[in-house]
């Protein structure tokens, strides 16, 4: 301490001096615009220039971790670019027998609709959808639904703006399919199990088909067009009675991954129907 006391007052002079100069800068700049004007921009500057120097010094010392950030984003991007050419391939494969059936729908007096669904429920035995269309968009109960894989469903109930479907994952659902190239039908119906099979019942036994063969709709009602995919034959196995086959199909909608759809309706439904009730009537 006494050290840097002797050293204080030994060099008093040019400390005096110092600080003369500093209160002579500060009253210069103080009270005169020019050289106000020309030290804060110099000051501005000399702080402009020290303070990039710091973010580049950063931004070096922060480049492995922004590295390694880039590099697991490239790995989502390639993993994600993989999966979605997987599933244009899929859907390709699908499409081929879709379209063949859109085409000769279309020529037949169907009319379609795309809609989104809002609601979708895997759970229960008896499971529902709810799409974003209703009434107002021209949706009535009884139309089909389907999306590029194959059949979802068919709409139950509709308001002004949304639909109810009952789709294939539905204890009370019941679809008439036919294995294509056998011309015999049946029905499709599911038994609250996995969510990915459903079960062809009373296909008669002189029916011919294997496993792996591609399951239809009939064409047999006024619902779906005929030859819409469904899925592929998993299984045959004996009725509980010995005289029909019931059939395993692995479905090709996956149900838990649904986002849009489209609905189809007959043009010739309302007549069509209206004939059928009356028959139904009358024999009685």
């Amino acid at each position: 301490m006494r050290a840097l006391f002797n050293f204080l007052v030994k060099h008093n002079d040019w400390f005096l001096f110092l600080l003369l100069e500093g209160i002579s800068l500060v009253l210069i700049v103080r009270f005169n615009n020019y050289q106000s004007a020309t030290f804060f921009t110099s000051a501005g500057s000399m702080a402009g220039s020290v303070y990039s120097m710091f973010m580049d010094a950063n931004r070096y010392f922060h480049l492995k971790t922004e590295n390694d950030g880039l590099l697991a984003q490239n790995v989502a991007l390639t993993r994600e670019l993989s999966q979605l050419k997987e599933q244009l391939t899929e859907l390709r494969n699908s499409e081929t027998l879709l379209n063949d059936s859109l085409v000769k729908s279309i020529d037949s007096g169907y009319r379609f609709l795309t809609a989104n669904i809002i609601n979708n429920s895997l759970n229960s035995v008896n499971n529902f959808i709810t799409l974003n269309k209703g009434s107002d968009d021209g949706v009535r109960p009884e139309m089909g639904v389907f999306n590029s894989d194959g059949i979802v469903g068919v709409v139950y109930l509709t308001s002004k703006n949304r639909s109810i479907v009952i789709p294939l994952l539905n204890s009370k659902s019941s679809i008439s399919c036919r294995v294509k190239g056998s011309e015999s039908f049946c029905s499709l119906s599911w038994d609250g199990g996995d969510t990915r099979y459903s079960n062809l019942i009373d296909l008669p036994r002189y029916a011919q088909f294997e496993k792996g063969d591609t399951v239809v709709t009939s064409g047999f009602s006024s619902i779906f067009p005929g030859d819409l995919p469904v899925g592929t034959v998993e299984r045959i196995e004996d009725s509980a009675d010995g005289m029909f086959y019931t059939v395993r199909v692995k479905l090709f909608v996956d149900f838990s991954r649904l986002t849009s759809v489209f609905i189809v309706g007959n043009d010739d439904y309302e007549e069509q129907s209206q004939l059928e009730q009356e028959i139904t009537k009358i024999l009685k």
